[in-house]
């Protein structure tokens, strides 16, 4: 007599051992990533990014992404000053930036089993601290812009005044680095990229004077700001709050408190115009590239000696060079490019030499002086000083 169909296997499906295993296989993923989606938040990725060439030419153009590029599709920045000043640049001047962002899941569980260089060469974690420093990570792409525009600012002056130009300048207002969350500014809509003219009705032309002005108010005070956010000025009403402790400082409870970090905005008077365009390119490290191109450009086209040159590091206005992220990833990026002389702020030379290969020289500078010397050592001409 056979067995009944029905009652011959009792078993079901969700019983069987490799349907388990895979169920748990499946939720041992899910809490793994679930822990990295968490554990990423932390950290921000580096990646190697572009090499653009700074020049001149017209061909340099924008682009639909919002780049600018040459009609051989390579990335460039474009210098502008009047035509009767405005020399091609023999040879390639490169500046260089990073790909920076959040960290994703993925990224960070590579990181972890040290697999991420191997799927994404040179790209490395970094904790997002550093990089945002305290502030939001909303704010970074103002920031961002911000210190780029600070170097197209720079730039100019301290190339001519290596020219021998005089440059005067005056201060124009304190522009808005850092809006605290919740601070009474932030309450009253002053946002990250404003530039504050006037407090309470008195203007207020440097960093200085604006700290000046809101401590000499009560906490409690309601007091205006005044701000300029493109060509248009805003008034707003804030209520100003009590200092708390900040960087180390104790509390003052007695000063009053905007919550906004800013910066002062000098306004230069150049001999001539220069304009300089890099498209949505953002952050300070390419202000020493840009000023040797605009020298570059102005002086005859020849400071690379037709050698393929790129640079990284802040410019100051009198000419210092300051130190810059990501040098490991920029000397994957400049190499890329063809690059066979990499200059860099001179902290930063250890870590661009362990990722130079052969046929690329690596060398330190902590002034455009100094960076222009080992131009000339390469075979690189500058003109005497005709500036005044």
């Amino acid at each position: 007599m056979s067995a009944d169909p029905v009652t011959r296997s009792t078993r079901h499906w969700w019983t069987r051992p490799w349907v388990l295993a895979l169920g748990l296989v499946v939720l041992a993923a899910i809490g793994v990533f679930a822990w990295a989606d968490s554990a990423a938040g932390g950290w921000w990725t580096f990646q190697p990014g572009a090499a653009p060439q700074i020049t001149p030419s017209g061909q340099c153009k924008l682009t639909s992404g919002g780049g600018l590029q040459l009609p051989d599709g390579r990335p460039c920045a474009r210098i502008v000053v009047p035509a009767a000043r405005s020399h091609a640049i023999h040879g390639r001047l490169l500046m260089v930036d990073v790909l920076v962002g959040p960290t994703t899941p993925w990224e960070f569980l590579l990181a972890q089993v040290g697999l991420l260089d191997t799927v994404s060469p040179a790209s490395t974690l970094v904790p997002a601290s550093s990089v945002l420093g305290g502030a939001p990570a909303s704010q970074f792409t103002c920031q961002d812009n911000e210190e780029m525009a600070t170097a197209q600012t720079y730039a100019p002056v301290a190339a001519l005044r290596s020219l021998g130009y005089k440059i005067p300048f005056h201060y124009h207002g304190s522009l808005v680095t850092l809006v605290e969350p919740g601070s009474p500014a932030a309450r009253a809509g002053v946002r990250c990229g404003d530039t504050v003219v006037a407090l309470a009705g008195t203007p207020t032309p440097s960093a200085s004077d604006l700290i000046n002005a809101v401590e000499g108010h009560r906490p409690g005070t309601v007091v205006t700001i005044t701000v300029r956010r493109g060509a248009a000025e805003h008034t707003y009403r804030v209520k100003l709050g009590s200092r708390p402790a900040i960087g180390g400082q104790p509390a003052q409870p007695g000063e009053g408190f905007l919550g906004i970090g800013t910066t002062d905005v000098p306004s230069y008077r150049l001999p001539f115009p220069v304009g300089i365009k890099v498209g949505n390119i953002g952050g300070p490290s390419a202000g020493l590239a840009l000023t040797l191109g605009i020298l570059d450009a102005v002086s005859g086209g020849h400071l690379t000696g037709g050698h393929v040159v790129a640079v990284t590091g802040t410019i100051g206005p009198n000419g210092n060079v300051g130190p810059v992220g990501g040098v490991a990833q920029k000397a994957v990026a400049v190499q890329r490019a063809g690059a066979t002389l990499f200059l860099v702020p001179v902290s930063e030379v250890p870590t661009a030499r362990r990722e130079a290969r052969p046929g690329m020289r690596v060398e330190g500078v902590t002034t455009l002086r100094q960076a222009v010397h080992d131009l000339q050592a390469i075979g690189g001409t500058v003109p005497a000083p005709a500036g005044g």
